[in-house]
């Protein structure tokens, strides 16, 4: 039966490949669906061509392979590149690395005499029909079978803020930086832009627009930019005190204040430094900037070889939390751990540091109020300050993917009108729909599992769940097996 089994990945990037592979090499079906309507490793982190747009994570964490972290390494040494594994690589790169091996092990799976077929397509619909079996219902009205589905899927619409909304398809609006060749071609040149927010799409546009000769106003309601680090390590000399991390109490006020004690002390083991020594306070952002490159420069980031483990245990920590609990912690410790946990290359920081000295990049610490277009678009602050532009970027994320769930099974493209009834889904990422007496073999993984996983924002993240669930998912279909083996007998 387990060879048989047909398993439907609805997604194409990175996370759905890592799970084709780990599917591969394990096995665990005897065919597997990729279904995405955009085809293979064609994600927008992924796709830009420019150098400049730089992986956030360092080469060690974009490995495909659970099992070797230096497989992208390996891939990069083969094409002729010498990157250290801590070095920040244009993106580009990365999507070239997941078709490479992609195919490598679609070509394995031919030999192992497992079926495959990507299917260009959205699925709307997955229901369930019999006991391990699934109907996915397609938006071309064509339906697939499988006998377990994994999502993994990514975020969903760009988010607009209410004051660009009104003026969606006016001239110089865009709702999205991303793909980029969409929009940054239609700008003349010299041309004034405002980029609204100030994380890392924010980030991508300012070094696209700036790199094309415009000027760029980036106005955000904090005016912080992200921190500055120089690698994002998987292992370290020293290490979390994982029990204290295990009895922290997430409903606690004081939670930020006991988890900054915890990396605190392990920052300090690492080279003699204190927290606060690795740490630039300035409140102005422009100088806290310049105080953050000097630390990367001068080597005292030691909080940044503490990242990955502490990712790791809060993953394991929120996955456990009733969601209510896991909301309340994160709203609890976001505001002063988000820009580290995002933060930027070094690379990308001295660029951004270098355009704000030369000019051709402002920060504004609050967003407009109102937006009006007379001739060019003015934006007004709630001081009554207006700045002239001749386009405006909206760079503040993206919503994620709802999922509405029924007796019935699970509906994975609402639209944003329609009430949406979150499924359950377990600390191992499987979902359950209501009234059912059993999970269903349907599985979040990656950006999609963000019911469970809140904090999964990395490539190997979401490769190391991929790796985890196939092998729930075969010890599953043992299992299967077994009873229908006791059955006949």
């Amino acid at each position: 039966m387990t060879r048989r089994a047909t398993v439907a990945i609805i997604g194409g990037s990175v996370t759905g490949v890592a799970a084709f592979i780990k599917l591969v090499r394990t096995g665990v079906a005897g065919c597997i669906e990729i279904i995405d309507p955009e085809g293979l490793a064609d994600s927008i982190a992924f796709t830009a061509s420019q150098d400049a747009l730089l992986c956030n994570t360092s080469v060690q964490t974009m490995s495909v392979l659970d099992d070797d972290m230096h497989d992208f390494q390996h891939y990069l040494r083969a094409q002729g590149i010498d990157a250290g594994e801590q070095a920040f690589v244009p993106r580009a790169w990365v999507s070239g690395y997941l078709k490479q091996r992609y195919a490598e092990y679609r070509d394995l799976a031919e030999a192992r005499g497992i079926e495959h077929r990507v299917v260009r397509a959205a699925v709307r619909h997955i229901k369930p029909v019999a006991h391990g079996e699934y109907r996915l219902e397609l938006e071309d009205g064509s339906q697939r079978s499988a006998s377990a589905v994994l999502v993994c899927t990514g975020s969903a619409a760009p988010f607009v803020p209410p004051l660009v909304t009104p003026h969606l398809g006016a001239p110089g609006i865009f709702a999205t930086p991303y793909p980029t060749r969409s929009w940054l071609a239609s700008l003349t040149r010299p041309s004034r832009v405002l980029v609204l927010g100030s994380r890392l799409s924010a980030i991508d546009s300012v070094l696209l627009l700036c790199g094309a000769g415009h000027q760029v106003l980036m106005a955000s309601p904090s005016g912080r930019l992200p921190g500055v680090r120089t690698g994002t390590p998987r292992r370290c000399t020293a290490s979390l005190d994982e029990a204290r991390f295990a009895r922290l109490d997430l409903e606690s006020p004081k939670l930020y204040w006991h988890l900054l004690r915890i990396v605190a002390r392990s920052a300090k083991a690492i080279s003699g430094r204190s927290l606060r020594a690795q740490i630039d306070r300035s409140a102005e952002p422009v100088q806290r900037l310049r105080g953050e490159i000097a630390l990367a420069e001068g080597g005292a980031t030691d909080w940044q070889n503490l990242l990955v483990q502490c990712m790791d245990l809060a993953d394991i920590k929120l996955r456990a939390a009733p969601p209510a609990v896991r909301l309340a912690a994160l709203q609890n410790c976001w505001e002063a751990v988000g820009r580290y946990l995002f933060a930027v290359p070094l690379q990308t920081a001295t660029t951004l540091l270098r355009l704000i000295d030369q000019g051709q990049l402002q920060l504004a610490p609050q967003l407009p109020t109102t937006l009006e277009r007379q001739g060019k678009w003015q934006a007004r602050d709630r001081h009554g300050r207006v700045e002239v532009v001749d386009a405006v970027v909206c760079a503040t994320g993206f919503h994620k993917q709802p999922f509405h769930a029924t007796p019935d099974g699970l509906a994975l493209h609402v639209t944003p009108a329609t009430p949406c009834t979150p499924p359950e889904v377990s600390a191992q990422l499987q979902v359950s729909l209501p009234g059912a007496g059993a999970p269903e073999n349907i599985w979040l993984l990656g950006v999609a599992s963000y019911l469970a996983a809140p904090m999964v924002n990395s490539v190997y993240q979401s490769v190391r769940q991929a790796g985890e669930v196939v092998v729930m998912l075969g010890e599953h279909f043992s299992l299967m097996d077994e009873q229908a083996t006791e059955a006949v007998a």
